[in-house]
């Protein structure tokens, strides 16, 4: 079923990718790994959580993820209507009870979660100012990042807690906030 899910996935993303600009080329030549990688940002998440995925695009990681973990509850945030539409569409396809799509800016979204992904969004401080207003403490950020993100970290007075390497050369990385800064 969960594999069945992700293709039919990628099947819509490939199909309105180009009339909506959801994904460059590239991401589409390798969109299988690409989903892969969102479903491993489940890692350092528990059971049975609230996730905020800040700025959702064309759903990675937020559809694989919660494909992936059942578990969880997702909500994508995403200003751009024709994407929001996108997104509502993959949600009603799928028939993905745990995931919602927000149309809107992260800083205006009602609801509150501890746990946060953002791929390709912003440097990790710059994510947590616009969730902070949102977040339930300790706060986890968690980013596909390239060199250069423990600057981030540092900026952020951030901990750490779980890095796993990627096969194209970045790193998955999950930092906790135990407090607002």
């Amino acid at each position: 079923m969960k594999e069945e899910l992700l293709e039919r996935y990628q099947q819509l993303l490939r199909l309105y990718a180009g009339t909506t600009n959801l994904v460059s080329s590239r991401v589409l030549d390798d969109l299988s790994r690409h989903v892969a990688t969102a479903c491993a940002y489940g890692e350092p998440i528990p059971e049975d959580e609230a996730v905020l995925d800040v700025g959702s695009g064309a759903g990675l990681p937020a559809v694989p993820l919660a494909v992936c973990r059942p578990d969880l509850e997702v909500t994508m945030v995403e200003r751009r209507a024709r994407r929001a539409a996108f997104l509502d569409l993959v949600t009603a396809s799928l028939g993905l009870g745990n995931l919602r799509v927000y149309n809107g800016d992260v800083r205006d979204w009602p609801g509150s979660a501890a746990y946060v992904t953002a791929q390709a969004v912003a440097p990790f401080d710059e994510v947590y100012r616009l969730v902070r207003g949102s977040a339930r403490f300790p706060l986890t950020l968690i980013a596909r990042k390239g060199p250069g993100w423990r600057d981030e970290v540092e900026r952020l007075e951030g901990r750490v807690f779980h890095v796993k390497p990627l096969d194209d050369g970045t790193e998955l990385v999950a930092v906790r906030i135990e407090e607002a800064v």
